[in-house]
């Protein structure tokens, strides 16, 4: 019996040395929520970012201001905890937006580095154009010659009428252009001072041609223009031949008045100024060369005109 006692008694005292020493648990590790825990990480792969950029470019590296908190490892709170992490807080009350007064805001104006398009003649005309003309001739000399005769004339002041037909491509025009032109010649008078000659002759043309050329926009409404033109005429040339004499005075020869006529052709250029009026109206104001082959006895000839016009654009 006693030694049973001694037994019992012997356990409770390793009881008392050991319970106290498996009472002891290791110190608690500091518990945090899964929100705190994601928050550093990412801190720290910030630091750790900083710090080799620092080494690459030889700066200080961020430093945290007042930490006291630990980044070693530290366990999560209980299941239950995070779940009441994830709870939504409590509602906040919005409140109206007052709305002011509208501030007028300026527009935006964005700069272009476009420099300002001139539009072209087609633009600002339009694609055809009708154009009739009125023009004087002036400065036009030819020869008559007829065997053993040859003789110069000089023309006087003749008049021209024409119309014009043309198309507009951007600052290109074509056109097709049919005309009148009437012109007399100075009268020549030859031969014996007792028995003189007089010769008279006059000149009509029926032309067409084609032409084409370029314009320049001077203005919104003013333009120059050129154009060489290629064409076929038909040429009559009247001329008679009087004789003086004492008794009987001037005489026509019983062999004239002739009228030689041939088709002709006809080459020449043009340079002028052309005024948009109005949207569907315009002038034109230039100067024209014409030069015709020979007809017959008449040798070829250069015609000087200064023309004048008005015309329809659509």
């Amino acid at each position: 019996m006693f030694f049973r006692l001694h037994r019992f008694l012997y356990w409770c005292y390793l009881s008392t040395l050991v319970f106290p020493v498996l009472g002891q648990v290791a110190p608690d590790e500091p518990v945090i929520s899964e929100r705190e825990f994601r928050f550093r990480e990412v801190e720290q792969r910030a630091l750790d970012l900083s710090k080799r950029l620092s080494e690459i470019s030889g700066t200080e590296p961020v430093q945290l201001i007042d930490r006291e908190q630990s980044l070693s490892p530290v366990r999560y709170e209980s299941s239950a905890q995070r779940a009441f992490d994830v709870l939504p807080g409590p509602l906040e009350e919005i409140e109206p937006v007052v709305e002011g007064p509208e501030e007028e805001s300026e527009p935006v104006v964005f700069a272009s580095q476009v420099n300002r398009v001139t539009p072209t003649t087609q633009q600002r005309k339009g694609d055809y154009y009708i154009m009739p003309s009125f023009g004087i001739i002036f400065g036009t000399d030819t020869k008559f010659v007829d065997g053993g005769t040859n003789y110069s004339l000089a023309g006087e002041i003749g008049n021209s009428l024409a119309l014009n037909i043309g198309k507009r491509l951007d600052n290109w025009e074509y056109s097709f252009r049919i005309g009148y032109r009437y012109i007399q010649y100075q009268e020549f008078i030859f031969g014996p001072v007792n028995t003189p000659s007089k010769f008279f002759s006059e000149e009509e043309l029926y032309a067409a041609n084609l032409s084409g050329g370029y314009a320049v926009p001077i203005s919104e409404r003013l333009s120059t223009n050129g154009s060489v033109n290629l064409g076929m005429a038909w040429r009559k040339n009247l001329y008679r031949i009087s004789t003086y004499t004492k008794k009987l005075g001037w005489r026509s020869d019983p062999n004239s008045p002739q009228a030689p006529s041939s088709l002709v052709f006809t080459y020449g250029l043009s340079l002028g100024f052309e005024y948009l009026f109005v949207n569907n109206f315009s002038g034109y104001c230039g100067y024209r060369l014409m030069g015709l082959s020979s007809n017959k006895s008449f040798e070829g000839a250069f015609q000087h005109l200064l023309e004048l016009g008005v015309g329809a654009n659509f």
